[in-house]
């Protein structure tokens, strides 16, 4: 096997269509129930009430089926952006959206259980998929950084740049909270970066 190979293997998968949802939606439950770690493709096939060929057949093992789960998450998470920064003007309305993508990261039943009792696996996680979560979020924010410079609601800085800054902040926050409130911190950090 090449190294690309190799690489496209570790990639995160494209967004999942709506015909796993079940699959994902069983996988969820038990990866918050046992963890990801200690979950089976077995456990997966009796939430769904199906035989664990079917989950094989559909989402793969465990590790894909997680994977799955992680895209289908983002894409969930980001697809809402365009519609959170309508109406909102200037930083403050950067500010607010990346703390509402962070809270909902947070509150996600899974990322809550490995934050919180399987720390090595968001090692893992991140280790081995970060380059390409940085890459998929990046140019899904890109666009909508883009418009916002061009309503002059924010600094004229390259949109690339400013939604990379702002991923790296998010997904740091996302694994290590900041001592203060979380609007106070971003607030901090991107106003005066972004005040035009």
């Amino acid at each position: 096997m090449t190294a690309e190979q190799q690489q496209r293997e570790r990639a995160l998968p494209p967004a999942p269509g709506p015909d796993l949802d079940p699959y994902l939606d069983a996988a969820a439950r038990c990866f918050t129930r046992f963890g990801v770690a200690r979950t089976s493709v077995q456990d997966i096939a009796r939430e769904l009430g199906v035989n664990r060929t079917t989950v094989y057949r559909q989402v793969g093992n465990v590790q894909s089926a997680a994977l799955l789960l992680v895209s289908r998450e983002i894409d969930r998470i980001l697809s809402a952006l365009p519609a959170r920064i309508a109406g909102l003007t200037g930083p403050e309305a950067v500010v607010e959206l990346l703390a509402s993508v962070i809270e909902d990261s947070l509150a996600h039943p899974v990322l809550h259980k490995m934050l919180t009792d399987e720390r090595d696996m968001v090692g893992a996680l991140l280790a081995g998929e970060i380059p390409r979560l940085f890459t998929e979020i990046t140019d899904r924010m890109a666009p909508l950084v883009g418009l916002l410079v061009g309503r002059g609601a924010i600094a004229d800085r390259d949109p690339v740049v400013v939604a990379e800054w702002l991923t790296r902040i998010a997904v740091t926050v996302v694994v290590a909270e900041p001592r203060g409130p979380l609007r106070r911190f971003l607030a901090e950090l991107l106003v005066p970066a972004l005040r035009p």
